[in-house]
């Protein structure tokens, strides 16, 4: 239920998750100083209390900085992949396309439509604005493979070449890297993680603000600051963890670049 909640609200903008967390944040550390008043104004104060609490406090803010640095690690590691194979993905769908110049027959030609027309729909996946878009890509890339692979039959069946067998294999190498791209555009950061880092937040944030409370000694613009900084990096892995939402992208500029290179139809020696 949580994890839903979280993922409509990013949905609706970073922005507006953002100011969530920030706030959630602010009404912890401030519930935290309310009761560390509390306390404090219900017994005599003790200076043992607060060392002890400032020592605790210390530990919890280093633990939860270091889950912090792990789940933006996490993101990062597959915001690389998805970068990585979309270069990947451009260089085989090119060297598939070239490798089909290699031979003179109307099959061939059909072979490279397919191919060029292959490319913009895989193009049209990295770039896709929404999830909702992508089983349409993912059947229209299914049916293009089937309709490639058929066409390299074709072209084995009756007009084999010593060049055949490297088609065959720049065809297998760039229907394997697809799939590898919709693993990478599948796979994100474990939910669990970003529950635990935000309910450890929370907890964190109380505790900062009952020490400030023990002490009587209240921080407000470094406490503000903190809560920003948290709320940032905390988005940081929500826009990473985000191939489609958010404003950290894979560049869908070796695609581009590929498609670009079909219209000039290269000399074959």
């Amino acid at each position: 239920m949580i994890l839903l909640f979280f993922r409509h609200l990013f949905a609706q903008g970073f922005v507006v998750a953002g100011i969530f967390l920030f706030l959630s944040f602010t009404l912890a550390a401030e519930i935290g100083y309310r009761l560390g008043r509390y306390v404090t104004a219900s017994k005599s104060e003790n200076s043992a209390d607060i060392t002890i609490s400032s020592t605790l406090t210390s530990g919890m803010v280093g633990l939860l900085a270091f889950t912090l640095g792990l789940s933006i690690n996490f993101a990062q590691n597959r915001f690389e992949a998805r970068r990585d194979l979309v270069l990947a993905e451009a260089n085989a769908i090119g060297t598939a396309w070239l490798r089909t110049q290699l031979f003179d027959d109307a099959a061939a030609r059909t072979l490279a439509d397919r191919i060029e027309e292959y490319a913009h729909v895989r193009l049209a996946f990295t770039t896709a604005d929404s999830d909702a878009d992508i089983p349409g890509l993912i059947a229209q890339t299914n049916a293009l493979q089937a309709d490639i692979w058929q066409s390299a039959r074709a072209i084995a069946d009756h007009a084999p070449n010593p060049a055949t067998p490297a088609l065959i294999a720049a065809l297998n190498g760039m229907f394997d890297v697809s799939v590898s791209q919709q693993f990478a555009y599948e796979s994100r950061v474990p939910p669990d993680i970003l529950l635990m880092l935000y309910v450890g937040s929370i907890v964190t944030m109380g505790a900062l603000g009952y020490e400030q409370g023990l002490a009587g000694n209240r921080q407000v613009v470094l406490t503000t600051l903190l809560l920003m900084m948290w709320s940032s990096g905390m988005l940081l892995i929500a826009d990473l963890n985000q191939p489609r939402l958010g404003s950290i992208r894979a560049d869908a500029a070796p695609l581009i670049w590929t498609i670009r290179g079909f219209g000039a139809k290269p000399q074959v020696r």
